[in-house]
C-alpha cells in the first residue's frame, strides 16, 4: 500500500473518497490494498486454480496487468490513454488523483472484468459549492 499512497487511510484518502458512492470507495480500496478481485489474488486466497489471465497465456492477472498491459482490455485502455496522456501509465497515478477518478472508473466499467464483485461503478458525485 505504501508504494501507491503511504497517507491511505489518512486525509488525502479521505479527502479524495469524500463524494465517492459507497461502491467506488469499495472498488478504491480494493485496488488500493491488491486485494481486487483479479486471478492471482483469487488464486492466493484459494477461489481459483490459477493465477494467470483467462486473455494472456502464461501472464498472471495482477492490477499492473489487467490496468495497464492487457492487450484484451487494448481498446478500453486507449481510451484512458488519449484522456489522461502518459500519466495513464501510472498506477499511483490513476489511483491517487482526482481528475484520474473518472476515467479509471470508465475503463473498469467498459472492460466488464469487475462486474461481477462490484457491477457498473458509478462516478463520483460532484463536490456540494
Amino acid at each position: 500500500m505504501n508504494r501507491l499512497d503511504s497517507e491511505l487511510l489518512q486525509r488525502s484518502f479521505v479527502k479524495l473518497t469524500a463524494t465517492f458512492p459507497k461502491r467506488l470507495t469499495s472498488l478504491y480500496m480494493s485496488l488500493r490494498t491488491g486485494h481486487t478481485p483479479l486471478n492471482k489474488y483469487l488464486h492466493r486466497i484459494g477461489k481459483i486454480e490459477s493465477p494467470h489471465c483467462l486473455h494472456c497465456q502464461g501472464i498472471e492477472e495482477t492490477m499492473h496487468h489487467f490496468l495497464l498491459s492487457c492487450p484484451f482490455y487494448q481498446r478500453e485502455r486507449h481510451i484512458l490513454i488519449n484522456t489522461l496522456g502518459r500519466k495513464a501509465s501510472s498506477i499511483p497515478f490513476l489511483l491517487t488523483d482526482t481528475n484520474a477518478t473518472p476515467h479509471l472508473v470508465q475503463y473498469i466499467n467498459a472492460s466488464g472484468r469487475l462486474k461481477t464483485t462490484f457491477g457498473e461503478v458509478p462516478l463520483p458525485r460532484k463536490p456540494p459549492d
